[in-house]
């Protein structure tokens, strides 16, 4: 067959190049083993922009605009692929002047001696930043459903959020990712048990350690928390219990 044959009806090409830093902005497909709770460990699929990579996690934007962190050591197969032929391209974003705008609940948990549990995040390969546990919405989902789901996944531990306390609405970058993100902060209390910390995070990629604080180590540390006086507004809501509306939160 030379190499001007038309190609046959009802083959598809192979595209079998492995994904690398090289394939950034680039249209990846990625299949990698994910932890479920039942199962154990199962294969997921992602197609979408390649935002960042590097030794540790892939992060890619799917057509729908949501963000998937991908554990690079949990990857089976990936490779480039091309532009669908009908719909629109994944969102070009994730830079400084074109942010990942998302929507993203977080859980603020106290155990019974007012402690506050929070989850360290390799924001690059020399920061990392503590913060209560919590992520972005999933399609479908509204902001208690995602505040469940992300305590179940980050921490191990299922409870029904309270009421909404905080908002925030915060620019950041995330292994070299710009995210736009808008926050809903919902109160939880642990009364008993589950506050044996040594497997979490569970399965969040680009989670380090999971950890209890008071309000006074919150203070008193050097570690980068975000926002940065959470241990005020932390204080006040212990005293005055939960506002009457949600109080913005800073950076």
């Amino acid at each position: 067959m030379s190499d001007t044959t038309p190609p046959r009806r009802g083959l598809r090409p192979r595209y079998v190049q492995r994904v690398g830093p090289e394939h950034v902005r680039q249209r990846v497909s990625v299949r990698w083993l994910v932890d479920d709770p039942t199962r154990g460990e199962v294969p997921s699929d992602v197609v979408g922009r390649l935002l960042a990579m590097d030794e540790q996690m892939l992060l890619i934007v799917d057509r729908a605009g949501r963000l998937h962190v991908v554990d690079a050591g949990a990857v089976l197969a990936s490779r480039v692929v091309p532009a669908h032929p009908r719909l629109p391209a994944e969102p070009d974003v994730g830079t400084e002047q074109a942010p990942l705008e998302r929507d993203a609940a977080r859980v603020v948990l106290f155990d019974a001696d007012d402690r506050v549990l929070l989850v360290a995040h390799a924001a690059s390969d020399d920061r990392r930043v503590w913060t209560t546990p919590g992520g972005g919405l999933e399609q479908g989902e509204d902001h208690a459903t995602a505040a469940r789901r992300e305590l179940v996944e980050e921490i191990g531990i299922d409870l029904a959020p309270g009421p909404q306390v905080f908002s925030r609405q915060v620019r950041f970058t995330f292994r070299g990712v710009w995210l736009d993100q808008r926050e809903r902060w919902f109160l939880t209390r642990l009364d008993t048990g589950h506050t044996d910390l040594d497997a979490a995070p569970l399965d969040d990629t680009g989670a380090l350690a999971a950890r209890w604080w008071t309000v006074q180590e919150l203070a008193d540390t050097d570690e980068v928390i975000a926002p940065r006086d959470l241990h005020v507004h932390l204080a006040r809501l212990l005293d005055e219990g939960p506002p009457d509306a949600p109080v913005a939160l800073g950076r």
